[in-house]
């Protein structure tokens, strides 16, 4: 069973406003099924412990399975077996140690949407989040309970406790789309992302390969296609240009799905500046030498100065109105799909370079940075007077 939201972050970080949240699991075989390549009862800890919760446990289990041990689970994390049944949870769960603060329960076979889990442990009141297609005298898919709510489930069932219990509705959540960024372009949302990326994701999930390396692994395939461009090899190099577009999306996915986020991850832009601008170095060198014309040392040069320029507008957007430029208006939503970057760039040289006119590619890539830090200065300027007269 799945209850979730669309896809975008998480909240603000919780790492210790639920410490005194308990938080409780009933654990059938379903659990140990894989999801993301970790078990569904490991993944709802990891995601968990993120929110601030230490203290687990495991109801319906001897001791804690070794599946879960062996999974990288936190290392002040606590883990507990309870051995009962499903009828026997409330009571058990009542007689616990420490029983200061609420109870958050999980249903181990329901995957739940961590967004979900945040805002129940921020709830005022306890509310319940109902399994899909629930049926009368079904557990929820989670629930945070108080102590009068335990007490009511152990002594009058759990009819009673969740008629007297307020419903957590998804529908009526902020979704946390990422729609506020505009548009994805059309190759993005119909070749890229379903056709490479997310089956690359889904194979890696299942195998040893972690996030870090895939990042490590796509700056070395930099670094060999600007030596292809560096020799000349513009055809091949583009083409291969294409495949660390598909694992630059890869390496960041795999590590939301493995709850493997590192410092390295959260480097990558910084990986990926250097990296795309040795490309644009390398070309420049090819072209220069191979024409013996020192104008296209100012191609290049204006190709990397425009692009530096424009991370700065970025940058600056960032500092003085708190968001990315992209996010600014309609307009700029809607810029974005055409906007001057590596990866549209990239686009033009795939079809200019085989068609044996690198030259010409080149030149538009300069002239369309240059058009694209032209708009974002002005909707940059813009956006701050109206901040301005607004204050």
């Amino acid at each position: 069973m799945r209850w979730s939201l669309p896809c975008g972050g998480l909240p603000d970080d919780h790492s210790s406003s639920h410490a005194h949240v308990r938080c409780a699991f009933s654990v059938p075989t379903q659990a140990y099924r894989l999801i993301g390549g970790l078990p569904l009862v490991t993944r709802h800890i990891k995601e968990l412990y993120k929110l601030g919760v230490r203290e687990f446990y495991l109801c319906g289990v001897v001791q804690v399975p070794l599946a879960i041990q062996s999974a990288c689970v936190p290392v002040d994390a606590r883990l507990n077996a309870v051995p009962c049944t499903q009828d026997e949870i409330p009571r058990r769960l009542r007689s616990l140690p420490e029983a200061l603060g609420d109870v958050l329960f999980v249903r181990g076979d329901c995957l739940v949407d961590p967004r979900l889990l945040a805002e129940l442990l921020t709830r005022i009141s306890p509310h319940y989040l109902p399994a899909p297609q629930a049926t009368a005298g079904t557990l929820p898919a989670a629930a945070r309970l108080s102590h009068a709510q335990l007490d009511t489930w152990a002594t009058a069932g759990l009819d009673q406790w969740l008629q007297s219990s307020p419903v957590l509705k998804p529908e009526r959540l902020d979704d946390y789309s990422p729609s506020h960024r505009g548009s994805v372009p059309f190759y993005v949302r119909t070749v890229t992302t379903p056709i490479f990326e997310n089956r690359f994701v889904f194979w890696l999930c299942n195998t040893r390969i972690t996030p870090n390396q895939v990042t490590v692994f796509t700056g070395i395939l930099g670094a060999y296609i600007a030596l292809l461009f560096l020799h000349g090899w513009l055809r091949f190099g583009i083409t291969l240009a294409y495949a660390v577009e598909v694992l630059d999306g890869v390496d960041g996915k795999l590590a939301r799905t493995r709850l493997q986020t590192s410092r390295l991850g959260e480097l990558e832009h910084v990986l990926d500046f250097f990296m795309e601008h040795a490309w644009y170095l390398t070309i420049t060198i090819f072209l220069a030498t191979s024409t013996n014309d020192t104008q296209w040392w100012w191609v290049g040069g204006g190709l990397m100065a425009s692009d530096l320029l424009d991370n700065l507008l970025y940058y600056a957007g960032h500092i003085w109105l708190g968001k990315q430029l992209d996010e600014l208006g309609p307009f700029d939503r809607s810029f974005r799909l055409i906007a001057g970057r590596c990866n549209i760039y990239a686009w033009m040289w795939l079809f200019v370079f085989w068609a044996g006119l690198p030259t010409y590619a080149f030149t538009a890539a300069l002239a369309w940075a240059m058009v694209t830090v032209g708009v974002h200065s002005v909707r940059l300027a813009y956006h701050v007077r109206r901040r301005m007269a607004v204050a």
